[in-house]
């Protein structure tokens, strides 16, 4: 068997040589990493007070508040770019078929067919070289994925409507030539972004995360973001759509999301009586609440309803006939981070990754920063998790446990959570 696999790596590394188009990188099993820089650096931080000392620093140093806001988007709020590299010997120029999926044999992979002003080309010796910056990719964390290029089969005869989707009609096409298939690993560093065409923001992948008994919360089951619409105006109508047609596509068929939980008010929602995903997905609308707010057992504007609508929210989560869920407020930060914190929490996530977690939202600034601040309010504060959970339990309760605890507090059951373990945690 070992000879077998010898000769059959040989043969490819053979054909490689030979190949007229050839993968640079990502390939060999190479690793990307999906987050930043930045967002990598600010997050290996221990402790909320040196994480705002970091940021503080950098925030006060002279900036452009006109491109600020933007730059947030731009590198904290996003994956790093996959960038594609790919060799010819043939004198190829495009177009290209690129394809990339998570099976050896590509059964599964995504193509994109590419023009030659697409792809970034430059000469290198009697060779030419390729880059190209996949867009929205959207990738999973500590998944291996292949990859190949095509060049394409290009008529002489433009008429004759050929592409790469099918074969030449008039017969008198160039001879396509296909690269060996090449492969690498996303890293394993939460949390997965995803991003749209649309203006919908903060999309993230509630797993990837490691829990504290070595597990690892369920990638591609649960995501929170931004609403899908904008709010109401006036309270009567409900507002803009935020959606491109390629964006439900996406959240439909290729996320699958089947229960869309809105955690906005009534009179942010006003006449809306079906998600912006379509009919096909069940709209829950259940206005709730942030920071402290979940910890209180009265109804009141603040509280919507508190830790009842805390459980009422947990139980979507409880029957796998909801799945994949998609929950959010309108910005995704406060409503969606204290229900995101919650679950993630309950789960086993250590206290550390659920405070970045929530934290990433507002990099590279933190709410203390913003112009405007001037000391505890009820939105954007992360210590009310501290000052609520704390009261559960003793000093020797572990965070986790607290959060637990909470939850039972509210009215969840313990079958309810365990349920809700099975489905989440792998």
């Amino acid at each position: 068997m070992l000879k077998k696999n010898l000769l059959m790596l040989a043969a490819a590394a053979f054909l490689a040589a030979r190949a007229a188009v050839t993968p640079v990188s990502p390939a060999d099993g190479a690793v990307v990493k999906l987050l930043t820089e930045e967002q990598r650096q600010i997050m290996a931080i221990p402790t909320y007070a040196e994480r705002l000392a970091v940021l503080k620093a950098d925030h006060d140093k002279p900036h452009d508040d006109r491109t600020y806001g933007k730059d947030r988007a731009n590198k904290w709020r996003i994956s790093s770019p996959l960038v594609l590299r790919w060799r010819t010997t043939a004198g190829e120029k495009g177009p290209w078929k690129v394809v990339i999926g998570t099976k050896p044999d590509l059964s599964d992979a995504k193509a994109y067919w590419l023009e030659p002003s697409h792809v970034s080309s430059r000469k290198d010796g009697e060779a030419m070289r390729h880059k190209w910056t996949v867009p929205r990719p959207n990738l999973l964390l500590d998944q291996t994925y292949y990859w190949k290029v095509w060049s394409d089969i290009k008529c002489k005869e433009y008429s004759c409507g050929s592409t790469l989707k099918g074969p030449c009609k008039c017969g008198k096409a160039k001879k396509a030539h296909e690269s060996p298939v090449a492969s690498f690993k996303t890293d394993a560093q939460p949390p997965r972004w995803i991003a749209i065409e649309g203006r919908v923001g903060n999309i993230r992948d509630l797993g990837g995360w490691k829990t504290r008994d070595g597990r690892r919360v369920k990638q591609g089951l649960v995501f929170r973001g931004q609403g899908l619409n904008d709010n109401s105006t006036n309270g009567d109508a409900k507002g803009r759509n935020r959606l491109m047609v390629e964006d439900v596509d996406f959240f439909v068929n290729t996320l699958g999301v089947k229960t869309d939980l809105d955690l906005r008010s009534g009179r942010e929602l006003a006449d809306m009586k079906e998600s912006p995903l379509g009919p096909g997905v069940k709209l829950i609308h259940r206005p709730s609440s942030a920071y402290d707010g979940i910890f209180k057992k009265s109804l009141d504007w603040l509280s919507s309803g508190g830790m009842k609508t805390m459980a009422e929210n947990f139980r979507v989560f409880c029957d796998e006939k909801n799945y994949p869920i998609y929950f959010h407020c309108i910005g995704g930060a406060d409503r969606t981070g204290s229900l995101a914190y919650v679950l993630n929490g309950v789960l086993g996530v250590d206290k550390h990754d659920l405070e970045t977690d929530w934290e990433a939202t507002f990099y590279p600034s933190l709410p203390e920063l913003e112009k405007g601040y001037n000391g505890p309010s009820y939105w954007r504060r992360e210590q009310y998790f501290d000052e609520g959970f704390a009261k559960y339990g003793n000093a020797d309760t572990p965070w986790n446990k607290r959060i637990e605890l909470y939850l039972l507090d509210c009215g969840v059951t313990p079958e309810e959570i365990e349920k809700f373990r099975s489905i989440m945690l792998e």
